[in-house]
């Protein structure tokens, strides 16, 4: 009977300890703990199980002084599980050692949530780059870099990744192994997650800060933090801009005005001149009909002469208004005199003449190219 009863309260024990998706503490466990007093001797913790943790006085001797008198009730800490069968039948944890292990929780958090983390590559190998994650050592493999995405092998590879020394990079952790002391991460994936959540946070109208990462024939390449977007040429300034040099280079801070988000496409259009004081109600205040004023060509098209009558503000002699069909033998940048038509402030437009002026520069005749169309 006397043996039974004690199986009976055996097995109980054993309930309480097991049952409800109880987990015992392991020694050399990390865990996250919050603070339930602290005293000059030690500091008592609750790390969620069925005992209270205690942080011995020879392990608060190590930490530092700055650090012992911010401790606050209430605040989570790192610990680590230094013995499982302590006075009192508590837990013997170190806050000492979990402080030096945080970067695992740190690490474990970000694998659960997805979020992005940064580390400092310091080394690069054949299989990878190896980053300085906190007091840890993290890698990311080839596979997982942006140089790999874009084609990159061989030596391009190898370049590549020598040009990362010393960089800060966002990441995305996608292993964790504290038994093994592994910890992957990945370059590709952070770019990718850093991509979506600004699609979906941007929105047209906004006011954005970029660096200039590309400048093509057509615009400029600007990375709002993870997502480039595209400047159009005709976006980057109200003056004409012959050669992008003139208004941007390559690794520029540039604030930029949102003008269009295409989340399907996963395009940005952006503007720089919108941003820029718009000269033209200043420069076509004065502008009347049949008013001659001096101008400077910027281009020579099938359909007439584009001039510019001041601060980017550009006005169009037609093909019909130049004299008995002749075409002017005129290149971009070359001064002319024209006369006003009409001034079109609704929709924008100047609409010029080399008509009817007096003294007029002497046109050599040329073959006009063929006329495409009429934005007169």
């Amino acid at each position: 009977m006397v043996q039974q009863q004690g199986n009976v309260q055996q097995g109980f024990s054993t309930l309480l300890e097991n049952g409800y998706g109880y987990e015992r503490p392991r020694r050399g466990q990390l865990c996250r703990a919050t603070i339930l007093s602290v005293d000059e001797n030690e500091v008592i913790v609750d790390l969620g199980c069925k005992r209270d943790g205690i942080v011995p006085r020879t392990d608060l001797e190590r930490l530092e002084d700055a650090y012992l008198d911010n401790l606050q009730v209430g605040e989570s800490v790192p610990v680590c599980v230094l013995n499982v069968s302590g006075r009192q039948g508590d837990l013997v944890v170190s806050l000492d050692q979990g402080l030096a292990q945080q970067d695992w929780l740190l690490a474990e958090d970000l694998l659960e949530s997805g979020e992005i983390g940064q580390a400092e590559v310091i080394h690069t190998n054949r299989g990878g780059i190896i980053v300085q994650f906190g007091r840890l050592r993290g890698f990311v493999p080839n596979s997982h870099l942006i140089a790999t995405s874009q084609g990159a092998r061989g030596e391009r590879l190898n370049h590549a990744k020598s040009e990362l020394l010393g960089q800060t990079l966002p990441l995305q952790v996608i292993e964790v192994d504290q038994q093994r002391r592994r910890l992957v991460l990945s370059q590709r994936f952070a770019k990718k997650h850093m991509r979506q959540k600004l699609l979906a946070e941007l929105t047209e109208g906004e006011v954005r800060t970029g660096i200039v990462r590309n400048l093509a024939e057509f615009g400029a390449f600007v990375d709002l933090g993870g997502l480039d977007g595209l400047i159009h040429v005709s976006e980057l300034d109200w003056k004409h801009v012959n050669h992008h040099d003139e208004v941007l280079s390559v690794g520029d801070e540039v604030e930029v005005y949102v003008l269009k988000v295409d989340r399907q496409r996963e395009r940005v259009g952006l503007s720089r001149k919108r941003l820029l004081p718009d000269p033209w109600p200043r420069v076509t205040e004065g502008l009347q009909a049949d008013q001659v004023v001096e101008g400077k060509v910027t281009n020579v098209a099938g359909f007439g002469i584009f001039v510019d009558l001041g601060e980017g503000v550009e006005g169009l002699v037609h093909t019909s208004e130049i004299p008995d069909g002749d075409w002017a033998s005129l290149e971009p940048g070359s001064p002319i005199t024209v006369r006003v038509l009409r001034v079109n402030r609704w929709r924008r437009r100047i609409s010029l003449s080399l008509k009817g002026i007096p003294a007029m520069m002497p046109l050599t005749k040329v073959e006009a190219p063929p006329v495409l169309t009429d934005v007169g």
